[in-house]
């Protein structure tokens, strides 16, 4: 297909497309700008061209692969009109996508949460803050059973069943979640079983995940913050990134077996580094 064929047979494929308008326009701009390129070499759009165009071009990972989106789905229906013998995407290869850095929340956001769930409801806040405190999987607090509790003063923690039935002991440093443990176990009516049991028709049960789940966004939606509950883990872990606390045990402390797995997090905050760079300097005056 040469350059004025692909003119015009770009704006036949955008208006016969049932996108969003910012979608329309995304994929205009860059099927016109593979269409300059084009002209400006005197190329015609064929598996070549398009190999020695997105080599031409230094675009991060996400960006071409919205552009090869855009460029996939033309010459499919190109191909499909009869306006191209052979599609010239099958062989590009897409590059990999790095996973994006996980997203906390902030504390004040969470708490403002805590703060509408009900005081009837103490399972659920004490469930919501447990994973807050220590970023345990929400799979893992459903897991725990009252005999993976001790609670020895001064040395509180629980064992937890991770992933590839991995057990790891996690600490549990904050007063406050202790506090709110153990005036929860003053209130059970039995003493083995798992730690959060569902109540439906005066049975205890194991609670699912997602009923937790469906009632985490309804505390959530009270006060207008979007935030899933595996967020809460993300939360966590970001806090202690910019808290300063080593990588490696922040890793035991989630349970990743790989530090690679933790170093998604280890984007600290503006402050945090300033702060740790001024602690540098002065360490050397």
């Amino acid at each position: 297909m040469n350059a004025d064929n692909f003119q015009m047979a770009t704006e036949q494929f955008l208006n016969g497309l049932k996108r969003s308008a910012a979608t329309l326009r995304a994929y205009r701009a860059d099927l016109n700008h593979l269409q300059r390129w084009l002209l400006e070499r005197q190329q015609d759009l064929d598996a070549p061209a398009l190999e020695a165009y997105f080599a031409a071009h230094e675009w991060a990972a996400s960006t071409q692969n919205r552009k090869q989106t855009a460029i996939e789905r033309f010459c499919r229906w190109a191909r499909q009109h009869g306006k191209l013998e052979l599609d010239p995407t099958l062989h590009l290869e897409r590059p990999t996508v790095p996973p994006p850095h996980p997203r906390g929340l902030r504390r004040e956001d969470v708490e403002r949460i805590f703060a509408v769930i009900p005081a009837s409801q103490a399972r659920d806040a004490l469930l919501f803050r447990l994973v807050f405190e220590t970023g345990l999987r929400i799979s893992e607090a459903l897991n725990i059973h009252l005999d993976d509790l001790d609670l020895t003063k001064g040395d509180e923690h629980l064992t937890v069943l991770g992933k590839g039935g991995q057990r790891r002991t996690v600490l549990l440093d904050d007063p406050k979640l202790v506090g709110a443990l153990r005036k929860y176990l003053r209130s059970l009516e039995y003493e083995h079983g798992p730690l959060f049991q569902a109540q439906k028709n005066g049975r205890g049960g194991p609670l699912r995940y997602q009923s937790v789940q469906e009632r985490w966004q309804r505390y959530a939606a009270q006060v207008g913050v979007s935030c899933t509950l595996h967020k809460l883990r993300h939360s966590h872990a970001t806090e202690l990134v910019n808290g300063g606390v080593n990588l490696g045990t922040i890793r035991k402390r989630l349970g990743h077996r790989h530090i690679q797995t933790t170093l998604r997090y280890a984007e600290v905050s503006d402050a945090s580094a300033d702060a740790e760079l001024r602690k540098w300097r002065r360490s050397r005056k």
